[in-house]
């Protein structure tokens, strides 16, 4: 039987499909003419300490806990630090830049200033080439408003301080998360203080002043780029379909001062996942791509979604020009007849049978490792034909057809879980074995698979993925229901040629239990601190927690997304009362599995949901992307 396989071209690089990088836009124009006008006046009586140099605060109006500094410049080594006298417990923050140009006007970012809620804060700043010296003071204004604060529904997230850090036990890397819907993307210190920051904006009185917070990267040059739904003003396809969501076509290219490089305009929303391909100046993420499929057409568990699939392809784009050179069909790659467990109602009329959320390239094996949260599945696809290799998955209902004929063997795709307890394959053939994998072994509804391990000529791989734990059956009616389960951080090993996967490690199901149940979104990155083996860490993101007041949880009666369809229905949800969302933002010593660092964040207002009974979706504040990374690039 033929191996699922696609691999294909659609775009001619004309800009008629993908419009491509844009550079003549307001957002780039404006910021462009900004730079200009600050480092006009630098000539070479404007050197460091001279009195002459360039300060502004926030010179792009997006940023507002950064500078730029420009002189003329006579020393090839400049530091730069930024501290508080009024938070004598913040890190101080300090970049020394080597092998600068010299005899030359130039400019530098100044980053690390503090805010607090409520109140101002003084900070200085220090740039010095040994010799001589830029000071100045800067009262940063507070934090935005909470939801509670203003009245509104994206504020600044309410921020419980459970754990901060010493620098011996964690660095000096800031902890990154991206806050939405429309809310905020920001950086903390070890001490929980915030350090930067940049919100959604306003697209509909400043357009050309907002940023992305949802769908968010760093990119080897420094830069970030992300997608956003309120992103949406510049560029709309000319033949978009009846069922296709405004948002998520543009691509924006900013720097930590807030300065927009770029952007760029892609026909198929990068709804998901965006993975810099290292060396390639290219970016290989997941496409929206809205395949034809007529009404009543194909199959259709809930009754409701008729109309084309959704989230099911995979693309690469060339960072220089924004044009696609390459990309993959998962209706022909996947088995579409496998109906999806979780469900999604959220885009009416399609079909998002898929949900393909993640996608990274493993070099050594030259495989595509992509996560497809309603098949509860992380496969691989080789980059070069299309071809699939494995699938990490429940064994169940592969073999559906639209008209019963079988025609692909998914059998000898599927991979066999190993007992951890013995070391030996799986029998999933018995009910107590096939329950127990289930239950504990089997991912579901996941996200953030990452590649954390392969060795050059194995194609032995290791990956990480975040198992937010939707059910953990693909029989809805006796799935685990939100207030009894938890979503857990986990480690795999995949044997292509044995066609097994061990898993080797696991956090979360008792660590942190129902309270940081996340039926949606959150991440998970295994990582050694400071790149020692014997120091194993996790930067956990328990991202799309929701919760409601309940006597009977000192945390919150744990909820789901979409009751009856993220999760079986939960006897003690009251399903029309209010509710909020939580992300829990964790490091993880996983030596004495103990939490160094932690925060929570919360709106701060409770909220009700939208929908009737039949129909509830709860979303208030969820974190979709997080990270651990210095402050200067």
């Amino acid at each position: 039987m033929a191996t699922p396989t696609h691999i294909g071209h659609r775009d001619p690089g004309d800009g008629s499909y993908n419009p491509g990088l844009q550079t003549g836009i307001a957002p780039v124009t404006r910021d462009n003419q900004l730079y200009t006008v600050f480092i006009a006046p630098l000539d070479a009586t404007c050197t460091l300490g001279s009195g002459s140099e360039q300060y502004g605060q926030d010179v792009y109006s997006r940023s507002p806990l950064s500078g730029l500094i420009g002189f003329w410049n006579t020393s090839s080594q400049i530091t730069v630090t930024v501290s508080s006298s009024d938070v004598p417990g913040a890190p101080a923050i300090t970049k020394t830049w080597n092998d600068l140009a010299v005899n030359q006007a130039i400019t530098l970012p100044v980053l690390g200033f503090v805010a607090r809620a409520s109140v101002t804060t003084e900070c200085q700043v220090s740039v010095t080439d040994g010799t001589n010296t830029f000071q100045t003071s800067v009262t940063l204004a507070a934090l935005p408003p909470t939801d509670s604060q203003a009245g509104i529904t994206n504020g600044f997230p309410q921020i419980q301080v459970n754990q901060v850090a010493a620098e011996v036990d964690v660095g000096d890397d800031l902890y990154y998360a991206v806050i939405a819907p429309t809310r905020a993307f920001i950086a903390f210190d070890r001490q929980a203080n915030v350090r930067w920051y940049v919100v959604a904006g306003d697209p509909v009185n400043t357009p050309e002043l907002c940023l992305p917070t949802y769908n968010n990267v760093r990119l080897s040059d420094g830069t970030f780029i992300g997608s956003d739904d309120h992103l949406q003003q510049y560029y709309t396809p000319a033949d978009l379909g009846a069922n296709e969501p405004l948002g998520q076509r543009e691509l924006w290219r900013f720097d930590a001062t807030g300065r927009v490089y770029g952007v760029y305009f892609i026909r198929d929303r990068a709804h998901h996942s965006l993975y810099e391909l290292p060396g390639e100046n290219a970016l290989l993420y997941a496409s929206d791509y809205i395949s034809a499929r007529n009404s009543g057409e194909g199959p259709n568990p809930d009754n409701a979604n008729q109309g084309p699939t959704s989230e099911d392809c995979i693309a690469i784009l060339d960072l220089t020009t924004g044009f696609e050179s390459v990309y993959y069909d998962l209706r022909s790659i996947m088995n579409f007849w496998r109906t999806p467990v979780p469900l999604d109602l959220s885009i009416p009329n399609t079909y998002d049978w898929v949900h393909l959320n993640q996608v990274v390239f493993d070099s050594n094996t030259g495989l595509l490792i992509a996560s497809c949260r309603h098949q509860g599945a992380v496969v691989g696809i080789d980059r070069e034909t299309g071809e699939l290799r494995f699938i990490c998955a429940n064994h169940d209902d592969w073999q559906a057809t639209e008209t019963g004929d079988i025609t692909t063997d998914w059998s000898d795709l599927l991979l066999t879980p190993v007992n951890p307890d013995t070391g030996l394959p799986c029998d999933l053939s018995d009910p107590v074995q096939k329950a127990e994998a289930d239950r504990h072994f089997w991912t579901w509804g996941q996200h953030n698979v990452q590649v954390i391990g392969s060795a050059a000529g194995s194609n032995v791989i290791e990956f990480s993925v975040f198992n937010n734990g939707n059910f953990r059956t693909r029989d809805m009616s006796l799935g685990v229901v939100a207030s009894e389960n938890a979503s857990r951080c986990a480690r795999y090993r995949v044997d292509p040629d044995s066609r097994e996967v061990m898993k080797l490690s696991e956090y979360g199901e008792t660590e942190v239990g129902a309270t940081g149940y996340s039926p949606y979104v959150s991440t998970a990155s295994f990582f050694n601190f400071q790149g020692d083996s014997a120091a194993p860490r996790l930067l956990a993101n328990f991202g799309g927690s929701n919760f409601q007041q309940n006597a009977d949880y000192a945390t919150g009666l744990p909820v789901t997304l979409e009751p009856g369809y993220s999760d079986r229905l939960d006897p003690a949800d009251d399903l029309l009362a209010t509710f909020q969302g939580r992300v829990i933002l964790q490091e993880v010593d996983l030596t004495t599995i103990t939490p160094l660092f932690e925060i929570e964040m919360t709106s701060g207002a409770y909220k009700s949901p939208e929908g009737d009974e039949t129909d509830i979706r709860r979303v208030d504040l969820y974190s979709f992307r997080a990270y651990k990374m210095p402050l200067y690039a």
